[in-house]
């Protein structure tokens, strides 16, 4: 996928009915209008919910069972931090949205990977819960691939301040990956610089152990945020966080501002990398 494939007026009504509220207690959902909102949305798909229980829903074209090789889960929080108390978004011209769009905005990126039957079949979407507080979403759906001998590496979606001021499309953030996978991610991204102009930067979890590979020019040369990535890293599940970087307050009503063209770019990015990934096999020699 291309970014001059990218159809925005079918983005923007995903993004319209997944900008709702989503709320848990930390146990389980106690607001399930965004979840249901894409559970309708996925209803004429082949992906059909695998779990709908606790603080995660486990989205798939095939039962985990009949899923050869290794998973790969692409994991996005639903949940909304306590200071948004409704969710919104308009245009702002030039090419601009502003919105509450943590995290709404990659929901709607993967409905529309999802509906345009876009990402490889070994790939499983997990939508969570209580990423603003203790990630408890992304501990269950771990221990729910594990019970059933599923192995595993994660791709966590947010948003992010990193990268903003830079106008690039993407922010590759906190890398708890093997060097082997770290590289050739890597080598995929700056593919994608030059075969389709999509532009990344760089934000590790340790700024003192950033790994040869990565271009210097990339670097950024800031610690990243904490994210989903961290409980993933925690239960041993070679992870990172691929980021749309966006301005504003992420955690009010006022919303963020985020570039029309930055999620054009981000959301072919994120396809094209789950191809290569399913293609070239990097999943079955560092996702374990």
């Amino acid at each position: 996928m291309l970014r001059s494939d990218f159809e925005e007026d079918v983005f923007l009504d995903l993004l319209d009915k997944v900008t709702v509220m989503s709320r848990d207690n930390g146990r389980k959902f106690t607001d399930t209008g965004r979840l249901d909102a894409i559970r309708d949305l996925l209803w004429d798909t082949p992906y059909r919910r695998v779990n709908a229980q606790g603080l995660f829903h486990l989205y798939a074209r095939h039962p985990l069972e009949q899923i050869q090789g290794r998973i790969i889960l692409v994991s996005s929080h639903v949940d909304c931090q306590v200071g948004i108390t409704r969710c919104s978004w308009k245009r702002k011209a030039p090419g601009f949205l502003r919105g509450t769009f943590d995290n709404s905005i990659t929901n709607a990126v993967l409905l529309y990977l999802m509906r345009r039957g876009a990402l490889p079949e070994n790939v499983a979407v997990a939508f969570t819960g209580d990423e603003e507080e203790d990630s408890h979403g992304a501990r269950q759906a771990i221990r729910y691939l594990r019970r059933r001998n599923k192995a595993f590496g994660a791709i966590i979606l947010d948003v992010t301040e990193m990268g903003f001021a830079e106008k690039v499309h993407i922010s590759v953030e906190n890398d708890f990956w093997t060097d082997r996978m770290g590289r050739q991610i890597t080598e995929i991204l700056e593919d994608l610089t030059v075969k389709d102009q999509i532009s990344w930067l760089y934000v590790p979890a340790d700024p003192e152990g950033v790994p040869p590979y990565v271009p210097r020019e990339r670097n950024l040369g800031l610690e990243a945020d904490a994210d989903e990535s961290w409980a993933y890293d925690e239960k041993g599940v070679p992870c990172f966080a691929l980021c749309l970087p966006v301005e504003g307050n992420m955690h009010r009503n006022s919303g963020v501002l985020v570039a029309n063209e930055a999620i054009r770019g981000y959301t072919a990015a994120l396809a094209c990398l789950l191809e290569r990934i399913r293609t070239e096999g990097i999943q079955e020699e560092t996702m374990r």
